[in-house]
């Protein structure tokens, strides 16, 4: 039957969304990327109003408005949680991070840098404050200053025994637990643990969160069940993150996402909406 049902015309809408991001400084699509799923979809349209009022008369009457401003956006969500949909959440860039293999690297901790009951994270730096991961030959040592200041400190290697009493060790996060009940730092004052460690040559995809405005054009393609298909394409639109993304639950992750359509030159309309024929 067709989705015309005694003149009327009833739709139950779904399809497919594409973002064609624009490139820094211009206005120039890079391709146009389908977003995944994307379970809701909407627009909203608003208006700001000048009205006239007839003063001439004992009672003031409203005799002319007009429109002075219009706005289009709106929001939709996806929970296809891939890399660049997270990127564009969190308004930021996607680097390819390679950290080549390398051995006997070390570190050292003071008794104020690491508290029994806590973690260490390793390979952090300023180019990397979240550390490092994968590593592999990880041994720690005890650092004991000399009775003689200007002797270098007694750097003693714990046994397998005092490693499995005292630490947790996750190679593949490279993070290191001192058990809540070790005594290694106060064993004798002004102790230090240094860890030594081999570094597995990895890459990591690291999403680099800046709240960037996310700029390019917006594509819906219909794919309806019922009724009319309606492709919507808005040429310019700008892409901010909506509300809440919740990381934990017992349910499907799903982002969500403002849009404002923004008026790309003096030639382009805002939207450019498409009939198509209708499905069974």
């Amino acid at each position: 039957m067709a989705a015309t049902e005694n003149g009327k015309k009833y739709v139950i809408g779904k399809g497919k969304l594409f973002f064609d991001k624009f490139m820094a400084g211009a206005k120039l699509g890079t391709g146009e990327r389908y977003l995944g799923n994307s379970p809701e979809l909407s627009s909203n349209q608003s208006q700001d109003t000048l009205d006239h009022i007839d003063a001439d008369q004992g009672l003031n009457v409203k005799d002319e408005q007009i429109t002075i401003s219009n706005d289009l956006g709106g929001a939709f969500a996806l929970d296809s949680i891939d890399t660049q949909n997270v990127a564009m959440w969190f308004g930021g860039d996607i680097d390819k991070q390679t950290v080549a293999a390398a051995t006997a690297i070390t570190e050292t901790f003071t008794t104020d840098q690491w508290t029994p009951g806590g973690w260490k994270q390793l390979g952090t730096a300023v180019d990397q404050p979240q550390g490092t991961r994968s590593v592999t030959n990880v041994t720690i040592s005890t650092s004991v200053p000399a009775v003689v200041p200007t002797d270098p400190p007694v750097v003693t290697a714990l046994t397998a025994q005092q490693l499995e009493d005292n630490f947790e060790i996750d190679l593949e996060g490279a993070r290191i637990y001192l058990e809540p009940t070790s005594t290694l730092f106060t064993a004798t004052p002004g102790t230090s643990l240094v860890v030594k460690y081999d570094q597995e040559a990895i890459t990591n995809e690291i999403i680099i969160g800046k709240g960037m405005e996310i700029r390019g054009a917006l594509r819906f393609q219909a794919k309806n069940p019922k009724g009319e298909n309606k492709d919507y394409f808005w040429p310019y639109v700008k892409i901010t993150a909506n509300g809440d993304y919740a990381l934990k639950g017992d349910t499907w992750q799903q982002m969500s996402f403002n849009y404002e359509v923004l008026k790309k030159d003096d030639t382009t309309e805002r939207v450019y909406i498409t009939n198509r024929p209708a499905t069974a």
